[in-house]
């Protein structure tokens, strides 16, 4: 492998480095985190996961905010870091007179798949600069959970499990997946990804990512078996890359956003250009390939409008926080690209509709608030009708719960009006343990695994409930009627609705065409009561560029563009128009951050064997 590219010190940090008490420790305390070559000096910039960078990160105390954990974790949106709000495309840069760096290969993105395209690439033989506009690697995918329950992993092969049955078959796994999506999605993309999820894990777990067996990330146990519901572990996945990437000799340039791509003139993207550290233009030769994967646009209202308009009316929030703004989306679209998943989105469990009380939009999705909310209560459209309930407790087949986390946000997002009301009473907490919701709907409490990672604030559930009463989000009123108006419902929308609910539950029995079970019955009697709105919490935009099974991006005459790669979900993928199917496949078979670690590996692939020869 070569080293033609110039290094600059990276600017990056972990965690416990960008904390106040931790500065002093400079630069031995990241050579002992990711290598002494990752050493910087304390008087560099790290950033606060703001547009500006920081040497002097401030966090909010988490009473104050949904957030507190200096790499971002639980941060809520600032507005004027992340002002992206434009859905024009960027168009390309002609080729410079000179270039500042050079490279094979440069990756858009450190989050996981930029973080697997680029160490992918690089272990292959490919000299490969990454950029990243956040001072540290992991993007949103530092700050998630995942499940990985396809089959085809070896330890998934350990168990004998497979799905949709064991032996594993990707031809099956994409016939299964076809049907569920009514046919609307590429085959090829689907059959990509189920022969290559499996093996992609195994290579992470090769380059030091630590599996564990029967949770979170990696599912194998398809019997009375649970998930750790709690997020952040693939904290550890996102460092384990950065640090496998380091080893291979990916130049990792942080605080340096992508601005436009560089296309020549037989219309090859030929380099990109980047603001390094937020104040130098820079243009980086890749003279093989640029893959981008610095995510979707879920934060950029401007683009959900246009390209996914039913989501950004339906869904009550986006937990991401790591911007998703959408440039290297419209990067592509400049450089010629067509764009796939017209109106298609995946969301993820109820998200609680702060912005419609003069709230966030974006609102990181675990606190106790959240958690209340997804729990089976009477769940009612503006018009009154009950709306099914999907259930997340582990029966015989585990694999299937899961399915309730996106398709109970799809119900509760696409109802008459675009918004969905949950109704109980004073009684509500005695109910909870009965309840026995599993994965994403478990309460946070002082015994979760991983407590440290909750903002102390959060660490009872109660302290997140009470914020949103404060807020009136969750609205407490002394009558039915009250709460019907405050609501914003017509009159006895609200308290007829009640009154068939009290019905059931004094029989015992549900005659709702998707009955509670009797356990879950109890009546709306006692004062106060408490609704508040609810919607989808859009986890992942499904429109993106149009790629084909390669990775490669397609541009609108049918052809592929010349040196540009891109990976979910950037890319809009295998999904067809208007699909809001509970993201099967691309979902809950390999959970988005699966997608996004996979789609990685996959570009870093593609790219070196089309545009290399394989390398080494």
């Amino acid at each position: 492998m070569t080293t033609e590219h110039k290094t600059i010190s990276s600017g990056l940090s972990r965690r416990d480095f960008l904390t106040g008490s931790a500065v002093a420790a400079g630069a031995a305390a990241v050579a002992g985190l990711f290598g002494a070559e990752s050493a910087f000096g304390a008087d560099e910039r790290y950033g606060n996961w703001t547009r500006e960078g920081d040497n002097a990160p401030t966090v909010p105390e988490s009473a104050a905010t949904n957030a507190s954990a200096a790499d971002g974790t639980y941060r809520d949106h600032n507005p004027e870091a992340f002002p992206a709000n434009d859905a024009s495309p960027i168009p390309p840069r002609a080729v410079p007179a000179s270039w500042d760096y050079e490279c094979d290969i440069c990756v858009v993105g450190a989050g996981g798949g930029g973080l697997n395209a680029a160490a992918r690439a690089a272990e292959l033989g490919a000299n490969t600069i990454c950029v990243e506009a956040l001072g540290l690697p992991g993007g949103n995918a530092q700050e998630a959970g995942m499940c990985g329950i396809l089959g085809g992993m070896s330890m998934q092969e350990g168990k004998k499990f497979a799905f949709p049955s064991y032996p594993f078959d990707a031809q099956a796994l994409t016939d299964w997946a076809m049907d569920e999506y009514h046919y609307a999605a590429d085959p090829k993309l689907i059959y990509k990804i189920a022969s290559e999820g499996g093996p992609s894990l195994d290579w992470m777990a090769d380059c030091g990512v630590q599996w564990r067996l029967g949770e979170v990330p990696v599912y194998v146990a398809p019997k009375n078996s649970t998930l750790d519901h709690h997020v952040l572990k693939m904290k550890d996945a996102t460092d384990a890359m950065f640090a496998y990437g380091q080893r291979k000799g990916v130049d990792y340039k942080f605080q340096s956003p992508a601005v436009a791509l560089v296309q020549d003139d037989d219309g090859r993207v030929v380099g990109v250009v980047i603001n390094e550290g937020f104040t130098d233009e820079r243009y980086i030769h890749a003279k093989n390939a640029v893959i981008l994967t610095a995510g979707g646009f879920c934060n950029n209202k401007a683009l959900l409008d246009k390209y996914i308009p039913t989501a950004a009316m339906g869904c009550a929030s986006s937990y991401l926080t790591a911007s998703e703004t959408g440039e290297c989306f419209r990067m592509g679209l400049g450089a010629g690209a067509d764009v796939s998943g017209f109106n298609s989105s995946a969301s993820f469990d109820g998200g609680v509709d702060w912005q419609a009380e003069g709230g966030t939009w974006a609102r990181f999705l675990y606190d106790g608030m959240t958690q209340l909310s997804r729990q089976p209560w009477l769940t009612i459209d503006r018009c009154g009708n009950r709306l099914r309930y999907m259930d997340s407790r582990v029966g015989e087949d585990g694999a299937n719960a899961i399915y309730a986390l996106g398709d109970l946000a799809t119900i509760q997002m696409t109802p008459p009006g675009h918004r969905s009301y949950i109704i109980f009473d004073a009684n509500y907490e005695d109910h909870l343990a009965g309840f026995a919701q599993e994965h994403c709907r478990k309460l946070i409490t002082p015994d979760l695994e991983q407590i440290e990672k909750v903002p102390e604030h959060y660490r009872d559930w109660h302290h997140g409930v009470q914020d949103a009463i404060d807020a009136d989000v969750l609205k407490r009123r002394d009558t039915l009627e009250e709460l019907e108006a405050d609501l914003g419902l017509a009159e006895g929308v609200l308290t007829e609705a009640v009154a068939r609910w009290n019905e059931a539950c004094e029989r015992g029995e549900d005659d709702f065409m998707y009955p509670m079970p009797p356990e879950w019955l109890h009546a709306i009697t006692e004062p106060p009561f408490y609704g508040c709105r609810i919607g989808g919490n859009l986890y992942g935009t499904k429109a993106g560029l149009l790629i084909n099974d390669q990775m490669q991006v397609v541009g609108t005459n049918g052809r592929v563009i010349p040196g540009l790669y891109a990976g979910w979900h950037t890319a809009g993928g295998a999904c067809g128009e208007n699909s809001y199917i509970g993201d099967p496949i691309l979902g809950s078979l390999m959970g988005d951050v699966g997608l996004a670690f996979c789609g990685g590996y996959l570009c870093g692939t593609s790219a070196v064997e089309n545009e290399m020869g394989g390398a080494r």
